[in-house]
């Protein structure tokens, strides 16, 4: 109990570094997660554009232009005749589309000249302003193909409005069936949490392990006549069941995080997890066998975290990085855990526990008990020399 109390006491020195990471990781990878988030639903979708419409013509074909988009897009007054202006508009975005119905519209469509028959301003970067050009394009061509086939000019704007309307009531679902190339929003908040959790592991962690080396907390502990070996045993208990309970907490965040995103995978998103906890306590206790300052402690953590944040795929996506950079990512444990999870993300949840995500979780363990190795090399030297 002495020992849990003294390991308590520590991670209330390191409250604040606690608070500070976990709004990180709450805030910017919550809004990372949702803006980089794709699904296997509705991947094409209709979009009502806002036009603002001028009609100089005013004739019964342009009326039933109007009326046309009224039925299907938002039109607005551009409360302006000056084409530079309307194109300022659309710049500014007060209204995404402008039309222009000249003088002779009418005239020139009953001829059967639809060519440039119409003025249309819009920036054209979107596939919604594209569409309406389209649309507005087959709208004319439709009305002329009735005017050619015998109809009167009422049939035909009537055919053409029916046909029209009923077009614009289709909908459209590309559904892809495999995982591929989709991103679901566990592992952006996971893999972001690749950074959050090595660095509140890290810092924590070391700092409780320094705590206990302290000869004054060494001294107090004693005293309650608690045997070496058995308070060895507590702190490195102490400190793991602290390192348990911070990854579970952020699992626990992230599920509640991704309610309306939930699925089946979620185990395999924590047994990874899990695996790099192994390597943030090895790293915690390798930095401490380095040091005993905080401000050290602090250091040396940002630099290797961060090195590896961003040479490993947690901010920079893998396929963005140069060949040498992930083949010297290899040698980190963040890319082991980066690729446990891009393979979770692409596989079908009955197909993922076998030897390739089992061999990802040994790499990331394997990569805990060498920093271990090494923290315990470095202290040994420094008791043999007294350092």
């Amino acid at each position: 109990m002495s020992v849990f109390n003294a390991i308590l006491k520590s991670l209330k020195s390191n409250i604040m570094t606690i608070i500070v990471y976990f709004s990180i990781f709450a805030v910017f990878g919550n809004m990372q997660a949702r803006a980089t988030v794709t699904t296997k639903e509705d991947v094409f979708e209709e979009v009502t554009v806002k036009v603002a419409v001028t009609d100089k013509d005013n004739s019964k074909l342009s009326r039933a232009l109007v009326s046309y988009l009224e039925s299907t897009q938002e039109v607005v007054d551009p409360k302006t005749d000056d084409p530079q202006t309307m194109n300022d508009n659309v710049r500014f975005l007060i209204y995404e589309y402008a039309l222009i119905i000249p003088e002779g519209f009418e005239e020139n469509i009953l001829s059967g000249n639809t060519e440039g028959a119409l003025t249309y301003i819009a920036p054209g970067t979107t596939a919604s302003q594209f569409l309406l050009t389209q649309k507005l394009d087959d709208y004319l061509q439709d009305v002329v193909i009735y005017l050619n086939s015998g109809y009167s000019e009422d049939e035909a704007i009537r055919l053409t409005y029916d046909q029209m309307l009923e077009l614009s009531g289709t909908k459209a679902s590309v559904l892809d069936t495999s995982d591929d190339n989709h991103r679901s929003f566990y592992t952006s908040m996971f893999t972001f949490n690749g950074y959050t959790l090595m660095m509140l592991l890290c810092i924590c962690c070391a700092s409780t392990l320094t705590f206990m080396k302290n000869k004054d907390v060494k001294k107090r502990i004693s005293v309650s006549g608690m045997h070496f070996m058995t308070r060895n045993a507590a702190t490195i208990g102490g400190v793991t069941f602290v390192g348990f309970a911070i990854t579970s907490f952020v699992i626990l965040v992230i599920q509640f995080m991704g309610l309306e995103y939930a699925n089946a995978k979620l185990l395999y998103y924590a047994l990874d997890t899990y695996a790099l906890m192994l390597v943030g306590l090895g790293m915690a206790y390798f930095i401490c066998s380095i040091s005993s300052s905080e401000n050290l402690i602090n250091m040396i953590s940002n630099m290797l975290v961060l090195s590896m944040s961003f040479l490993c795929g947690v901010f920079i996506d893998k396929e963005l990085l140069s060949d040498g950079i992930v083949k010297a990512a290899h040698f980190m444990p963040l890319y082991w855990y980066t690729r446990a999870l891009d393979f979770i993300n692409d596989t079908p949840v009955d197909s993922i526990m076998g030897r390739r995500f089992g061999t990802y979780l040994l790499i990331e363990v394997l990569f805990g008990l060498t920093f271990l190795a090494a923290g315990m090399i470095i202290t040994r030297k420094k008791e043999q020399y007294a350092l």
